[in-house]
């Protein structure tokens, strides 16, 4: 083999693992898009039980406000 064959098949060998890095790479930036687009998905979906929650507990929190005035009504308003 020739010096330029070797050095025709050392590029050739050098251009696959680049080629093999690069497909390496590639795949974990689509993993990494992939976990960051279920992470919004996820974020998003707590924010909305976060949202739901919190009118829950306004709406229990109002209850409880009108059961102790009734209550306290009952009793004649003194404490």
């Amino acid at each position: 083999m020739t010096v330029l064959e070797k050095a025709v098949r050392n590029l050739a060998d050098a251009l696959e693992a680049l080629e093999s890095k690069l497909d390496g790479r590639l795949d974990d930036l689509t993993a990494n898009d992939e976990t960051i687009s279920a992470a919004k998905r996820q974020a998003s979906a707590a924010r909305e039980q976060t949202e739901n929650a919190s009118r829950e507990i306004g709406a229990a929190i109002s209850d409880l406000k009108g059961i102790l005035e009734a209550d306290e009504a009952k009793k004649g308003g003194t404490s």
